[in-house]
């Protein structure tokens, strides 16, 4: 069993699924990376930087907002264009779902595959004889007969080689398809030309006998996902019927669950599921006025941990004076007789960065950040005008401080 760096890793690795809340500022984004490169890692590091780019790969980001949806988060149809310009619709795989599909490969072994080198090769000869001007000529069809002036071309970042003077589009997914026995393209249409390219290949272009991989074992690597701002985008509408499959106690149940677009799959029978080396990591303001779209149902599934304004100080400041200056102003926030707030509005570590490293004074920071948030946070209120020159005269208030004397 790995041993992690941070306490709150150990937490995502039994709950499976956790989410970061707090006041604004409080760093939760930034620890949500820091506990990930420590789960990638094995406890090796908490820092992204210092990641292999292995490592990198088992991390995902997104932030929602209202806009979010489904077939964003899962999948959907998306506009393409064929290979003879036509546009239509195609299915693709969402942010979450394609991260998942990464965590649950397997290690193949045992198999014989250099389709890609031979690809290369021969798509590299094609292309030199279309710039040239005439056209490949070295391909034959089944029954020997030349194949022409064979043109290159690139669509949708898919290769592809076609006749000059024909709508015969041959792609390199489809060539790799009949390449490991199967159709082309559904329907199978030009099947025949396509098998004369893998001949072809195998003669001239060292292309081996396909033989199948087998799987040497399951994924044991470590991969995290991050949702910032996860209730700024509709929940519900976002997982669909992935409520059941983040549940934690029915990660790896590989009977899963059929997607909206399950009879658009290759396979109408193929569910989805989320395997057990996949964490969820959500960061959320609880003063975000969207946070009601968080409904009780999701919520069951979430682990929430609160990240306070104090300990965010503790893990951003180093000045002692800067750390003096975030707990002066946050004591005023909530103290009944100045701001009358509760512990969620009091403001995080992350806002005075700028103070703590010399970068910013104390009036520039107030002026530009904290009065127009403290403005928000009072809007309405009767006693708004009162309690902002309250809490600013607690802010500059510091009597060995040169801003304090001159502050006006």
């Amino acid at each position: 069993m790995s041993t992690y760096q941070s306490h709150y890793s150990n937490q995502l690795v039994m709950a499976k699924n956790l989410i970061l809340r707090g006041a604004p500022g409080t760093g939760k984004t930034f620890l949500a990376k820091k506990i990930a490169a420590d789960i990638v890692s094995n406890g090796r590091t908490t820092q992204i930087n210092e990641l292999s780019i292995d490592e990198k790969s088992q991390i995902g980001f997104v932030q929602f907002h209202p806009s979010y949806d489904y077939t964003d988060f899962i999948e959907g149809l998306r506009p393409t264009t064929s290979d003879d310009g036509v546009v239509s619709f195609t299915l693709k795989d969402g942010s979450f779902k394609s991260f998942v599909e990464k965590a649950k490969k397997t290690k193949s072994v045992n198999g014989q595959d250099n389709f890609e080198e031979a690809w290369a090769n021969f798509f590299d000869a094609v292309m030199e004889a279309s710039i040239e001007g005439e056209g490949y000529n070295k391909l034959e069809t089944l029954s020997g007969k030349p194949v022409r002036n064979l043109l290159a071309y690139e669509r949708n970042a898919i290769q592809g080689v076609y006749p000059a003077k024909t709508t015969i589009y041959l792609n390199h997914d489809q060539i790799y398809n009949v390449y490991r026995g199967l159709p082309g393209t559904p329907k199978g249409g030009f099947d025949a030309y396509r098998k004369a390219i893998v001949k072809h290949l195998k003669e001239e272009f060292g292309l081996k006998n396909f033989i199948s991989s087998t799987n040497d074992s399951t994924n044991n690597q470590n991969y995290v996902f991050i949702i910032d701002e996860i209730n700024r985008g509709e929940i519900s509408k976002i997982f669909g019927e992935l409520f059941f499959s983040i549940d934690p106690s029915y990660r790896g149940y590989e009977e899963g669950v059929y997607t909206q677009y399950a009879n658009l799959h290759a396979n109408p029978e193929e569910k989805f599921y989320i395997p057990n080396n996949v964490y969820i990591i959500g960061t959320m303001n609880d003063i975000d006025r969207s946070v009601d779209t968080f409904d009780f149902a999701m919520r069951r599934r979430f682990t929430f941990l609160e990240i306070k304004a104090e300990d965010s100080a503790q893990n951003m400041l180093i000045q002692e004076k800067t750390k003096k200056l975030m707990k002066r102003l946050n004591d005023a926030i909530i103290a009944e007789e100045i701001g009358g707030l509760s512990t969620d509005y009091q403001i995080g570590a992350s806002y005075f960065l700028g103070v703590d490293n010399g970068k910013e004074t104390m009036k520039e920071l107030w002026n530009t950040k904290l009065y127009p948030l403290l403005k928000d946070y009072f809007r309405g209120e009767h006693q708004a005008a009162e309690k902002l020159v309250m809490i600013e005269e607690v802010y500059f208030n510091d009597g060995d401080s040169d801003e304090a004397e001159t502050h006006t």
